[in-house]
């Protein structure tokens, strides 16, 4: 049977959908096209790979865009619709809360939400681009270096996880990585905040 709606998620490291409240996920070197779930419209975040569009039936691409109620820091051109939709979810579960938003993955994206205002936190690499930036000779300089950029990225996340007065949430295909009790985690937060625009 062919559900109607697929939302999409096409990052840089991989593409997840969610379908008829099934939620699926593949690396991008792994895609194929087989593995999409029959549907008649997709509604689509794409931030890298936007080769892989054609291969979605009656695509919809949403872009950011002023959005009712939230006041962005950012270029809205120059955002990531990636972290635009994690925002969106994050004001639509707390409207009237500061939150914090952690995404992480092939980069890690860190987003307050004060009093309704955006504010950017920054974009750093995320642990396997760190981690290949450098290469070591011996296996033993080779793990430390995999530990001590691990706990680097950890350790700065909690920091900034700890400094913060209201809700966490945590998105991404690494949030494995922390362990942060005060926090949300959420599988992904770009689906979510794409039903949110698609019920508008």
């Amino acid at each position: 049977m062919c559900q109607s709606n697929l939302w999409v998620d096409i990052g840089n490291s991989s593409v997840d959908w969610e379908i008829g409240g099934c939620y699926g996920s593949v690396d991008i070197k792994d895609f194929q096209p087989n593995v999409i779930p029959q549907h008649q419209v997709s509604t689509i975040a794409c931030v890298a790979n936007h080769q892989l569009i054609r291969h979605f039936s009656n695509p919809t691409i949403i872009q950011p865009k002023p959005y009712e109620g939230l006041v962005f820091d950012y270029n809205l051109e120059q955002l990531g619709v990636d972290r635009f939709l994690g925002l969106v979810a994050g004001y639509e579960k707390y409207p009237e809360q500061d939150f914090m938003l952690v995404d992480i993955g092939t980069f890690i994206t860190i987003d307050y939400v004060q009093n309704n205002r955006h504010i950017d936190g920054g974009i750093a690499p995320g642990l396997y681009q760190l981690q290949g930036c450098k290469t070591f000779v011996g296996d033993d300089s080779q793990r430390s270096w995999r530990v001590g950029t691990e706990n680097m990225l950890r350790d700065t996340i909690e920091k900034r996880c700890d400094a913060f007065d209201g809700k966490i949430l945590i998105t991404g295909g690494g949030q494995a990585i922390v362990d942060i009790k005060q926090a949300e985690y959420h599988q992904n937060l770009v689906i979510i905040g794409l039903k949110e625009i698609d019920g508008k």
